[in-house]
């Protein structure tokens, strides 16, 4: 079975060849973080709609530090696929 990280960086290699130029990796970055604070803060309100304060406060703190984490690495690794995709399109289309 394929793993998930390898599709993430597959799916960069796709975007990184399909796309002409060079992608502005680090803006991929801050926003594969933006992206995980605001899951993270929509997971700790939602915990503390549905399961009251104390499973708010876990369901928040746990949002708010994993998921920027997860997004982050998932980013990173979309923007090492984009690199390799800059490298093949640079390869194969001159």
């Amino acid at each position: 079975m394929v793993s998930f990280d390898l599709l993430v960086v597959i799916a960069g290699i796709i975007y990184g060849y399909s796309k002409e130029g060079r992608e502005d990796r680090w803006h991929m970055l801050k926003k594969g973080i933006k992206i995980g604070i605001v899951l993270g803060i929509a997971l700790g309100i939602l915990g503390l709609l549905m399961g009251g304060v104390m499973a708010g406060l876990a369901a928040g703190v746990v949002g708010i530090i994993a998921l920027p984490l997860v997004a982050f690495v998932i980013a990173l690794e979309f923007v090492i696929g984009t690199f390799i995709g800059d490298i093949l399109e640079r390869a194969v289309k001159k």
